[in-house]
């Protein structure tokens, strides 16, 4: 008898999805989950590196957009299924990819369709945040030749989210100082899919895993969305 619940047990884990978190355009790169890494147990997690600042000539879209891709067929090549989390730049891939391959849900963290302006606006936030929480220190700057190619991603990949067929929350928060929470707004409108949501939280800023008014929250609502 308790060989067979053994067993049971077994087979259930081996069903859990994977958690692939693609991270956004910043120097923290993959340590932008830390806390939502620490938050889910008995998950398997990749979070792909997309580029690295100490390589200034890696600028070709397609290979930052690749490094993700590549953890997606890993784990369907071994039969699993996928949960996909963007944050930021992120956001936008895991949407591209989503639109290309089956996923069981999908988690947009202020997702950055839209950059506007954002090379003034990336410097503003960096500035302020590494001045009131000091989490940037020890990273290196990003190479002023990344900008061309994070817009280079976002041109190419935002329009994908249109063809996404699977279910779909954003959330973002409406004091953003990077991307406005009308940003997911408007493209939560674009999704074909019926089932969907938009939560938009009325404090914090665009590092939504960080901020200590909301990182609880944000993290509670991801884990819920992924077990419900």
């Amino acid at each position: 008898m308790f060989g067979f619940f053994k067993k049971k047990k077994k087979k259930e884990e081996i069903k859990k999805p994977v958690i692939i978190m693609i991270h956004g355009f910043g120097k923290r790169r993959t340590d932008e989950y830390n806390n939502l890494k620490a938050a889910l147990d008995g998950y398997d997690m990749e979070i792909p590196a997309l580029f690295d600042q100490q390589y200034e000539d890696d600028t070709v879209w397609h290979n930052w957009v690749s490094r993700a891709e590549e953890k997606i067929i890993a784990a369907k090549n071994q039969g699993r299924e996928i949960i996909l989390i963007g944050f930021s730049m992120g956001g936008v891939i895991a949407s591209y990819l989503a639109s290309k391959f089956t996923v069981r849900k999908l988690i947009l963290l202020a997702p950055a369709f839209e950059y506007l302006t954002i090379t003034t606006a990336t410097n503003a936030a960096k500035s302020k945040f590494n001045r009131k929480n000091k989490i940037s220190d020890g990273y290196p700057e990003l190479p002023a030749k990344f900008t061309s190619t994070f817009m280079d991603v976002v041109d190419n990949c935002k329009d994908a989210i249109e063809q996404v067929k699977c279910p779909v929350m954003f959330i973002h928060c409406m004091k953003d100082e990077t991307i406005p929470y009308t940003v997911s707004l408007k493209y939560y409108r674009k999704v074909t899919h019926d089932d969907k949501k938009c939560i938009i939280l009325a404090d914090g800023g665009h590092r939504i895993l960080d901020d200590a008014r909301l990182k609880d929250t944000a993290i509670c609502l991801i884990k819920d969305y992924i077990e419900k």
